[in-house]
């Protein structure tokens, strides 16, 4: 794991916890998790709202569709604003509970501390499989 020098050991933790959390695809984590205007960004959905994002992921729950496993390499976090504003970046590979293979996407999350380390952007991005 990469991480600016002054960024402290807990807090990247405690933003890997909430970032493992979040891939658990409750809608209820990612209503308390993400402010009221942060933005998401995924290669098929586009670009959501928090509440776009909340409701999309109470329909995938609807439809018995859940992570079955997800891995965290290349994880990288850096202060942006330090004790305020922090970015995590990592490669997730991730399978759905009805899908065979998994899937490889770059991630990158900036969190801002608001009454506890909360979500102000996020953003997925296909990478190419291991190798290619």
């Amino acid at each position: 794991m990469t991480r600016s020098p002054s960024i402290d050991d807990a807090i990247v933790n405690e933003l890997i916890a909430i970032e493992r959390s979040l891939w658990s695809n409750d809608a209820e984590i990612y209503g308390d998790t993400y402010i009221a205007n942060a933005v998401l960004t995924f290669p098929v959905a586009g670009r959501l709202d928090r509440d776009a994002a909340v409701a999309a992921i109470r329909r995938e729950n609807a439809d018995g569709h859940a992570w079955a496993e997800v891995h965290f390499d290349d994880l990288q976090a850096q202060w942006i604003s330090p004790g305020q504003v922090a970015a995590l970046s990592y490669l997730a590979t991730a399978r759905w509970n009805y899908q065979t293979a998994p899937s490889v996407t770059l991630c990158s999350t900036v969190y801002v501390q608001r009454d506890g380390w909360k979500v102000a952007l996020h953003q997925q991005t296909v990478a190419d499989e291991p190798g290619e």
